[in-house]
């Protein structure tokens, strides 16, 4: 199975720029028996004369427009529940979002997912904080009504007026309502030579002493489990790829090559967005190789892991990187990358595997613009928080990608661990709004 670590392949947008710049479902996630319509609002932006929710199985729905670029439709829980089954783990798809010209033509589109509660999720026990926040064991939910997508630092002071500075990244998660964009992962902090980075302390700037590395951002509500494998691949870019060797340029993914038959991918041609590479390298003399297409991997590559600090130089294997765009049976091209080439030109990875950080706190905030959460809704994130602190493969379903995932555990080989868990006893102080 194909499988793309960016989340908006879904999303299209014309040369006019109509496209959703926020939505959401209310409540945002539903129990498998619910029969009480369910709200769906969003805001549009550029020449929109109409919106229409067309169901995944049939028939479709016109949203009434409330005032310029804001529409919203009350959708029956059977149209939003339809056919969902347990193996879509806990994610249905109602539909697509069609904004429409003024003749009716389709202008962009968008799917349309909703969390669903089975007796797969457990009830979680939600604590009531003050200044309008609430929290599990995994989920602070900040309710401010100020804060919009691109206010992440905000977001991430106000987390240390609940926490103590433990944590190593915090992951800042959108939803009433979420905004359409591509998740994306940056370091606030780095201490590692050998990988291409400079070193710098940012994070002051967050709230944290010094104890915060990084930060992953997910605008998209439903792409949200820390099972899957994109998760991982943000959670990576804290150390890949930043190299400076010739041959691996521009990043921050791999080039088409061994390398990329992981969970950090390659760069998608014009872009730097990050994609599963889906073709087998097979050697035919020192200077070419075959590509076959085949299933796209879920595992960190020896680079990958070299670079993270979890194996050392030793176990890296030689990478093998195509010329040319591979294609079904063809012969390429190739040249050949050790961990010595890497080691020559940026230096060797300090700390060594014997001494990195392998296993990882990470707190998870939650930023609601229009109100709390409620008890479903939060049962159903901290669900998906645990779900990365699986030790064994699990079934996943990501936008339209469905199948079997391999949490962070599990795709480093048993090495690294993450810790979801917030402190059992919250603290508060001052917090800025």
């Amino acid at each position: 199975m194909k499988r793309a670590f960016f989340a908006l392949a879904f999303l299209g947008v014309t040369a006019h720029g109509q496209t959703v710049v926020w939505n959401k479902w209310d409540p945002m996630a539903v129990r498998a028996d619910r029969t009480v319509d369910v709200v769906l609002d969003l805001q549009t932006s550029g020449a929109v004369s109409g919106v229409r929710l067309d169901y995944a199985n049939g028939g479709s729905i016109a949203l009434t427009q409330l005032m310029p670029g804001r529409w919203t439709a009350a959708v029956p829980a059977a149209k939003v529940l339809d056919d969902y089954k347990s193996d879509d783990v806990n994610h249905n798809v109602v539909g697509s979002i069609r904004l429409l010209g003024s003749s009716s033509q389709v202008l962009s589109s968008l799917n349309s997912i909703i969390h669903v509660l089975d007796a797969r999720v457990p009830a979680a026990a939600v604590r009531n904080l003050p200044s309008s926040a609430r929290g599990t064991a995994r989920i602070l939910n900040l309710y401010r009504p100020g804060l919009d997508v691109n206010l992440v630092q905000a977001a991430v002071q106000q987390l240390y007026g609940y926490f103590h500075d433990d944590y190593d990244f915090v992951q800042v998660l959108y939803t009433m309502p979420s905004y359409p964009t591509n998740r994306y992962h940056f370091a606030v902090r780095n201490e590692v030579t050998g990988i291409g980075l400079t070193l710098f302390n940012n994070a002051p700037q967050y709230g944290s002493a010094g104890k915060l590395q990084g930060i992953t951002v997910f605008p998209v509500d439903n792409f949200f489990d820390t099972a899957e494998t994109a998760f991982s691949h943000e959670l990576g870019h804290q150390w890949v790829m930043f190299l400076k060797n010739p041959s691996l340029l521009p990043g921050p993914h791999w080039p088409p090559s061994t390398m990329a038959r992981g969970v950090m991918g390659f760069n998608i041609p014009g872009s730097n967005v990050g994609g599963a590479f889906t073709w087998e390298i097979t050697p035919v003399t020192a200077t070419t190789a075959r590509t076959t297409g085949t299933q796209a991997k879920d595992d960190f590559t020896d680079f990958d892991l070299y670079l993270m600090g979890f194996i050392p130089p030793s176990q890296v294997a030689p990478g093998i990187i195509v010329q040319g765009t591979p294609c079904q049976n063809c012969v390429l091209p190739t040249s050949t990358i050790t961990v010595n080439d890497v080691i020559a030109t940026n230096d060797a990875r300090t700390p060594t595997s014997i001494s990195a950080k392998t296993a990882f706190r990470i707190a998870t905030i939650v930023i609601t613009r229009d109100r709390l959460l409620n008890d479903d809704e939060m049962a159903v994130l901290e669900y998906f928080a645990a779900r990365g602190e699986a030790d064994a493969p699990l079934p996943f379903t990501s936008g339209l990608a469905r199948g079997t995932t391999k949490p962070f555990y599990v795709a480093t080989r048993g090495i690294g661990r993450v810790d979801f868990r917030l402190e059992t006893k919250p603290r508060h102080r001052g917090v800025k709004h």
